[in-house]
């Protein structure tokens, strides 16, 4: 696989995937009055790995011929 079709999967990946964080998120700490408060520290988790992950694509991209 040449270097530009990855990256164009894992762009395609890292949004698909944070997507999918996001509605997890949404739907597991959205639905209840008392969980409400950490629904906003799921979101920032959620934006956390989703740097860390594409920040690791990234640098692994980079090493790639």
């Amino acid at each position: 696989m040449n270097k530009k079709t990855l990256e164009i999967l894992l762009a395609i990946g890292s949004i698909v995937l944070f997507t999918l964080l996001l509605i997890v998120v949404h739907s597991t700490f959205g639905n209840s009055e008392g969980s409400a408060n950490y629904e906003g520290y799921g979101y920032v988790v959620v934006l956390v790995l989703f740097v860390f992950g594409v920040s690791a694509a990234g640098l692994k991209l980079v090493d790639m011929k």
